[in-house]
């Protein structure tokens, strides 16, 4: 046990980080790459998590030697650096925040049978969130992250091992083209959100700062062993749901519904099939993944702004409870005047994720090789060519995007 308390403990920024990229792109979108287009998924899933590797790596290894931000980082490449990020994270948090809240909402109304409409789920679990974040104690709220996050694990891989008893295949069964319009669409939302938009990686680096300033250190190799753990479980995970979509849904004929929120009621409907107890672990697994997930979002993004707009207007000084206010507030509002819109909007911010991708990515390359970084802490020459075609990778792949959306391709 005591072993076990100081592995949890040497844990950081980086599950929080997990727990928030462990959401949407997990148990929605790998979970219908393997239920449309079965295990070979895989491949894309590993391909696209081990590309952006380099990127997210490079975030915390910046934070940690420099003992600043990335945001300090861009500000000092140039004020456009800047701008564009703080852009991105305003055009996309609503949607984002909206998007991960009307999910979790719609889990706990079908696991507690409750006679409450979307809207009100959402702000009771609005309400929950920013409670937990405003009045647990720090080290406390981390704690509670890393065991949601392990309970995310255990059920996830609980839940993958009862789908192997699942049999819905039916005769006849066309396989859906992946090389046509809408396969390359959905490869394109899948790798660009997998195993989280690059933006994200700002998230890990405001979380090492805040850590550092409650008194706990965080050297290169601490960071290195929460991260990379942190990063490979994310793979892993996204791994499982693909092939729990794979067993569950590919071959068995049934109609996807669109809405993120109905797909995830589907998933545990087929699972009552097997019992009421196989319900209640799927029901475990899609809750405790998605509630981390707006638990962490409601947290980070309040944190991001105030760093934006400290940087870009020094003299606007607000506290951490105004900028959650405002994101609680424009969630809200998002999902009661734009709520039957909320597949575009996602839709848009993947979009504009995926697009700004290659410069978040060339950003956090020049943080590390410049000449300002010291050269013991560089990164071995592997990374750095891996880097280098993590780039060129999502180049090819805006282009292909870009060049699908004019119907260029089909």
């Amino acid at each position: 046990m005591k072993k076990f308390f100081s592995f949890f403990n040497a844990l950081g920024p980086s599950i929080l980080w997990a727990s928030a990229a462990i959401g949407v792109s997990h148990i929605v979108q790998s979970t219908r790459a393997g239920a449309n287009f079965g295990y070979l998924m895989i491949i894309v899933v590993l391909l696209a998590n081990f590309l952006k590797y380099p990127f997210f790596e490079f975030s915390t290894r910046y934070t940690v030697v420099k003992n600043e931000t990335v945001l300090d980082g861009y500000k000092k490449i140039g004020n456009w650096a800047i701008y564009l990020f703080s852009a991105l994270t305003i055009l996309t948090m609503f949607t984002i925040q909206a998007g991960v809240t009307r999910v979790t909402a719609a889990i706990m109304k079908n696991g507690l049978s409750l006679d409450f409409n979307h809207i009100i789920c959402s702000i009771l679990i609005l309400i929950l969130c920013s409670l937990i974040i405003l009045f647990i104690r720090r080290n406390f709220f981390d704690s509670f992250v890393k065991a949601l996050v392990m309970i995310l694990i255990i059920s996830t891989l609980i839940s993958l091992f009862l789908t192997f008893d699942i049999n819905n295949k039916v005769e006849n069964f066309v396989e859906p083209q992946l090389l046509s319009y809408l396969g390359i669409s959905f490869l394109i939302a899948l790798i660009g959100w997998m195993p989280s938009p690059l933006d994200l990686s700002a998230w890990s680096s405001i979380w090492i700062i805040d850590k550092r300033k409650s008194g706990s250190e965080v050297s290169l190799k601490d960071n290195s062993f929460d991260f990379n753990f942190s990063y490979i479980w994310t793979s892993i995970l996204a791994c499982a749901f693909v092939i729990l979509g794979a067993n569950v849904f590919y071959g068995s004929g049934v109609d996807f519904a669109s809405s993120s929120s109905k797909f995830v009621n589907q998933l545990v409907k087929l699972y009552g099939s097997l019992g009421s107890w196989a319900e209640s672990i799927i029901l475990i697994t899609a809750f405790s993944t998605m509630f981390s997930t707006t638990l962490t979002c409601l947290d980070a993004f309040p944190k991001v702004l105030k760093k934006c707009f400290e940087l870009i207007l020094p003299n606007f000084k607000k506290s951490e409870f105004f900028y959650m206010t405002f994101v609680i507030f424009g969630t809200i509002l998002t999902l009661l005047f734009l709520g039957q819109q909320m597949r575009f909007l996602i839709d848009l911010a993947t979009i504009l994720s995926f697009l700004t991708a290659p410069f978040i990515a060339v950003l956090n390359f020049k943080l590390i090789y410049n000449k300002d970084f010291p050269n013991k802490y560089l990164p071995s020459s592997f990374f750095k060519y891996l880097a280098i075609s993590g780039i060129f990778f999502l180049i090819v792949f805006s282009i292909i995007f870009i060049c699908n959306v004019f119907g260029l391709f089909f």
